[in-house]
């Protein structure tokens, strides 16, 4: 083995340990900690879609967070799977909930699955895209297809999601076998 090979189970250590030092930074409630876990030009989705892109607004947004929503929260959770894509890209899965403040146990309504894309630069492993994902499992019991579209109902009640919000306009993705945007049809049957 030549003096720069680094064994497999050091590589998986250093990329497990940096879903520890995520949960470690949103538990001392410190924004420029958990953004230090990320490629500077890495990508943030939480579990609302909110898309962070940069170690500076990582910080600031999640800083803002700990400052007021999730003061005194606590993270926890675990690495499910890591798969390793090249010598310098792995992806790992992990699932984690937050305790309230004030709580001993994470609240179930708040359990989600992360996605981690890691790369290695440098000789050091950092977290270039994070995706959360609210655990909200569909079955075929009736109740959570009506939960989830009471929940779609009142955020378009109170039209949270306006147009401009994002960077990105899901209006304009079709599907792969759909015509020519101005021949599709709205649900509401209206041409585009």
């Amino acid at each position: 083995m030549s003096q720069h090979t680094i064994p497999r189970s050091a590589e998986e250590g250093a990329v497990r340990g940096l879903y520890q030092q995520f949960m470690d930074a949103w538990n001392r409630g410190s924004g420029a900690d958990l953004a230090a876990v990320f490629t500077p030009d890495g990508d943030l989705v939480g579990f609302d879609g909110t898309h962070l892109k940069g170690r500076q607004v990582i910080a600031a947004h999640n800083q803002r967070l700990f400052d007021k929503w999730l003061r005194g929260t606590r993270l926890v959770g675990q690495v499910t799977d890591l798969k390793f894509l090249g010598p310098d890209v792995a992806v790992m899965h992990a699932v984690g909930g937050t305790v309230l403040r004030g709580k001993h146990a994470p609240s179930p309504e708040r359990d989600s699955i992360q996605t981690l894309v890691a790369t290695r630069a440098e000789g050091a492993w950092k977290v270039a895209a994070f995706q959360n994902t609210r655990l909200r499992r569909m079955s075929e019991n009736a109740r959570p297809f009506l939960l989830w579209t009471l929940s779609d109902w009142l955020w378009k009640v109170a039209r949270l999601n306006k147009p401009g919000a994002y960077s990105y306009d899901t209006t304009s993705v079709r599907p792969a076998d759909a015509g020519p945007a101005d021949q599709r049809q709205h649900p509401e049957g209206s041409a585009a």
